[in-house]
């Protein structure tokens, strides 16, 4: 156990030597770091957070400063030890209705504290007071990893006007430009001007709150040197970032980031004298005030072919063939050099245009030159390619096209003849090209290919319409398997039409047996639905159960049960009298058509 703790030490105290002798490097020359370094850096992984002390969070409240006069601003600041996205801050906090509330912030760094890292989470609040006296926010709870941690209760003392007491410490934050087009890069600097006794402090953490902007973190740059702080020259470090508008519109933003003591990172330049401050480093968060900036559109009614977002002053040197003379299907290299004032990481070429002559490259940024292959021999120029930028001093764009370029393609004088190698790599007789074919192949009416034609299109609906009415054939096939009614009345009356066939038959060839037989099966057939049953089963009583009580009594109940008694003779011994016909299939008639609309 001895050993482990003397080799912890031995560790820890090895890793401030090398921050010391780290440092002094960089007071004397600004080191360079290479694209690689850079990357190694980027990749490498993050420290582990020491979970252990994530059960004792404790919070702490302040007043910066805690002693302030009428009207000048202060911040309340709550520090806790957690991550931010395990504390369930408040949306308000109950503040006296003295104090004014203004700018809100919060943040989250990873502070070393040994080999683990210890998580810190601070929010803040700018006030300002309007009455004079002590002023108290009171306790209140919070919860932080789904336990309740009370936020103690912090006093501010606001006293008459006087010159003797301390402002609190804000970052600076100063920009390039405050009216810009949406996309046109700008610079945006942080400082953090030097604290008492001329120290300088590391900044990190910086970020852009506000949203509608992009940061582009590979071009930060850091350096010590002095600056204008409202009309003073202070030493101060400086965070220069690139920012590009996102969202038109006026759009607000402040920075903020956390002191670090000593700790500093990356490659920074120091000028003139300055004083580092030693031990443990105090981590507080600082906000600046938030500027505005106006983001305007780019012209949109007046934008040239070939605008690829290209922002800044450029133009470019007279383009370069590799050679002007070339054979059919040999390619060639177009050379493209740009210049001017703007951002050129963010310079994209043009896009290669559409040829019918010319099968067109793009080299891979960030050259901005062309392979051209020509396609046929007939072509005399390269193909003109559009391009342009936007000026955004100017506000207009203006054009950067390449133009063509003449250009001799060479189709005559092909070989015909291919010469062949063996395995020895010794050329043999040239093989010919074979001779014509003798008769003529299949013939075609067009050389377009069939996915052009215009039935090919039709074609592609055909799996569509299918689908369309297997689908609606399904729907159906559920529909009438809910209602079996339906496909028995349909059955009924195609089975009546039937029996009416075979009535009209009988009735012309004046057979009496076979028209009661038939009209006996179509009565049957017509009220079978109702039941459900099969015609075949039922009888007079079940024909006469579908009439209303009058008709069961009057002529059509007469009617039925004639033609049902005319039926069961057959299977008498005794003959009986055959029944008027024409008479009879008046009162079929009647009755059948009265019993199809009740189906």
């Amino acid at each position: 156990m001895l050993v482990g703790k003397s080799s912890r030490f031995i560790v820890t105290v090895s890793i401030l030597f090398s921050l010391v002798a780290l440092l002094e490097g960089y007071a004397q020359t600004p080191p360079q770091i290479s694209a690689q370094v850079a990357a190694q850096m980027i990749m490498r992984p993050q420290p582990a957070v020491d979970s252990s002390q994530l059960e004792a969070v404790s919070a702490k409240v302040e007043f910066d400063p805690p002693t302030v006069s009428l009207g000048q601003k202060s911040f309340y600041r709550v520090t806790i030890n957690a991550t931010e996205n395990s504390i369930h801050w408040p949306n308000e906090i109950c503040l006296p209705p003295e104090l004014l509330p203004g700018l809100t912030a919060r943040g989250q760094l990873t502070q070393p504290d040994g080999v683990p890292f210890h998580p810190l989470t601070e929010f803040i609040y700018s006030v300002t007071p309007t009455a004079a006296g002590r002023h108290t926010v009171s306790n209140y709870l919070v919860s932080v990893g789904g336990s309740s941690v009370e936020i103690p209760s912090a006093d501010l003392e606001v006293v008459a006007a006087t010159t003797n007491l301390p402002s609190p410490r804000i970052l600076a934050l100063e920009l390039s430009a405050t009216n810009v087009f949406l996309g046109q890069p700008f610079r945006v600097q942080v400082l953090l001007p030097a604290g008492a006794g001329n120290q300088i402090e590391a900044l990190r953490d910086i970020q852009l709150s506000g949203g509608g902007l992009m940061i582009d973190k590979t071009a930060l740059s850091q350096s010590i040197d002095v600056a204008n702080i409202n009309g003073q020259l202070k030493q101060s470090f400086i965070c220069e970032l690139k920012v590009t508008p996102i969202a038109m519109g006026p759009q607000e933003f402040f920075a903020q980031g956390f002191t670090a003591g000593r700790e500093f990172s990356g490659p920074i330049t120091m000028h003139g004298q300055l004083t580092i401050p030693g031990g443990p480093a105090k981590y507080v968060l600082l906000v600046s005030e938030p500027v505005k900036i106006n983001v305007r559109p780019l012209p949109i009614d007046s934008e040239p072919p070939g605008f690829t977002g290209t922002m800044g002053t450029f133009f470019s040197d007279p383009p370069q063939l590799s050679t002007n003379r070339l054979h059919l299907g040999e390619p060639i290299h177009l050379k493209i050099m740009f210049h001017g004032k703007g951002d050129l990481t963010r310079f994209v070429a043009p896009a290669p245009p559409r040829s019918h002559d010319w099968q067109i490259i793009a080299d891979y940024p960030p050259n901005t030159g062309f392979t051209l292959i020509p396609q046929t021999d007939e072509t005399q120029s390269t193909p003109a390619i559009p391009f342009s930028g936007f000026d955004p001093i100017a506000g207009k764009y203006y054009d950067l096209s390449i133009p063509p370029l003449p250009v001799t393609v060479i189709g005559e004088g092909l070989p015909t003849e291919l010469p062949t190698f063996d395995d020895d790599g010794k050329s043999t007789v040239p093989v010919k090209l074979s001779n014509l074919a003798p008769l003529p192949g299949k013939t075609a009416t067009s050389l377009k290919p069939l996915q052009l034609q215009g039935w090919f299109v039709c074609l592609q609906l055909v799996p569509i319409i299918g689908f369309i009415a297997l689908w609606r054939w399904d729907n159906r096939r559920r529909f009438l398997e809910a209602h079996p009614e339906i496909v028995r009345r349909r059955q009924a009356l195609r089975a009546l039409r039937r029996e009416r066939l075979k009535l009209q038959k009988a009735l012309d060839a004046g057979d009496a047996d076979a028209f009661v037989r038939h009209a006996a099966d179509a009565l049957c057939i017509a009220v079978a639905p109702h039941y459900p049953a099969n015609p075949q089963a039922l009888v007079c009583a079940d024909v006469l159960a579908q009439l209303d009580g009058k008709e069961q009594n009057g002529h059509h109940g007469e009617t039925v049960r004639k033609i049902f008694a005319a039926a069961d003779t057959r299977f008498g011994i005794s003959m009986q009298t055959q029944p008027d016909l024409p008479a009879l299939q008046a009162d079929v008639e009647t009755l059948l058509r009265m019993l199809e609309e009740k189906l």
